[in-house]
């Protein structure tokens, strides 16, 4: 029913004319019947003395079912999980956006389209104009939040994700005056739960605070950047070091192997590294690197076909990994991402070897898991 039929409804159950309604409103009568007939529709001003008068809620006047809204809304995000954890994120940005077509002041919609939109701009293969686009209607929904959402973790995550949207764009200074106004590392909710609890639950904070941190400083470890100058930090030899490095510090921290999320890691880290040697001609570490490359792709499709895995090793001694907790930024299992950069020219000096055909059957028969639906 439109505001305009209930409007009508409503003065109708009064026993009101049309000029009675009016002029308790203090409009004119050719107002009240232009709303009747749905040519136009009271202004937002107007809401309220409508439901002063008829003692109704804005959403009955509206005829907002709320209940049927929340459950659409969750509905929306419930796909979404499920789309984006396995990686399905063009997907998820056309479901996303039809939700806020549907509820375009919902906070919470708007900061998964820009977390989605963030990933697109990262490792889609969206040409350049389009991820632009993306990366511009994903600051918009950034700053409707920071104007009128309340919620300090989305506000924080909004926040988190305009300055990277800034940068991109060149427009550091404003990237810069968002982020002095972020809270310190030391204030985040994962230092602060680590000094709260006491036994069991201080010892879960601490390792959920571990792990984070072990992420972190897994993912900028190897980072490499130009310089003002405009060389590289790195060369490709101190790249490689510094990836060697990485898969030592992991092999260490996890010395049974329950590696779970980050046999992943180790897998991609591997296969680069076998890239590396590929390009310098050396044949031997770079079927050795590859082959390892493969058998931690294995080891990440493995663990996840599994509902969790619990760490044994010291550094996260009992702590459980939930691979439903597992996102990913591409639809692609592992085993099939290492077989796609295993085409690449600089694999050309191996690909006729008979330890680079067993590489690649080790991993065909993995490549058509669903990750996601448990055997």
């Amino acid at each position: 029913m439109s505001i305009g039929s209930t409007i009508k409804k409503l003065r109708i159950s009064k026993k009101l004319t049309q000029e009675e309604l009016a002029s308790h409103l203090g409009i004119t009568s050719k107002a009240v019947s232009q709303w009747e007939c749905d040519r136009t529709s009271p202004d937002i001003s107007q809401i309220p003395a409508l439901c002063n008068f008829f003692h109704i809620s804005a959403d009955e006047l509206l005829n907002i079912n709320l209940q049927k809204c929340n459950e659409e809304k969750q509905q929306i995000l419930h796909q979404y999980y499920e789309l984006s954890r396995k990686g399905f994120m063009k997907e998820s940005w056309k479901l996303l956006q039809d939700g806020i077509a549907k509820f375009p002041n919902d906070y919470t919609i708007m900061i998964h389209l820009s977390s989605c939109g963030e990933i697109l701009c990262k490792f889609s293969d969206y040409s350049r104009e389009e991820k632009d686009l993306i990366r511009n209607q994903c600051a918009e929904y950034c700053k409707k939040i920071l104007e009128g959402c309340t919620n300090d973790l989305t506000r924080h995550s909004a926040t988190s994700k305009l300055c990277t949207f800034y940068a991109e764009n060149g427009e550091t200074k404003k990237a810069e005056e968002l982020a002095g106004k972020m809270p310190i590392m030391v204030l985040s909710q994962e230092f602060l739960f680590s000094k709260i609890y006491k036994g069991t639950k201080n010892k879960d904070a601490k390792q959920r605070l571990k792990s984070n941190l072990l992420q972190f400083f897994i993912n900028s470890f190897e980072s490499n950047c130009k310089l003002d100058s405009g060389e590289n930090l790195y060369s490709p030899d101190e790249m490689e070091t510094l990836r060697e490095k990485k898969i030592a510090i992991l092999e260490l921290l996890f010395e049974n192997g329950d590696y779970g999320f980050y046999s992943g890691e180790l897998s991609d880290f591997y296969e680069a590294s076998a890239r590396y040697y590929a390009s310098t001609g050396d044949v031997n570490n770079t079927l050795e690197r590859l082959e390892k490359a493969a058998n931690m792709a294995i080891d990440f499709i493995m663990f996840m076909q599994g509902d969790s895995l619990t760490h044994t090793s010291l550094f996260l001694k009992g702590m459980v990994k939930k691979t439903s907790n597992v996102s990913l930024t591409t639809s692609d299992n592992q085993a099939l991402l290492i077989l796609k950069n295993m085409e690449r020219k600089e694999y050309d000096i191996v690909r006729q070897t008979e330890k680079y055909k067993h590489i690649s059957d080790m991993l065909k028969p993995y490549i058509e898991i669903n990750l996601w639906i448990k055997i």
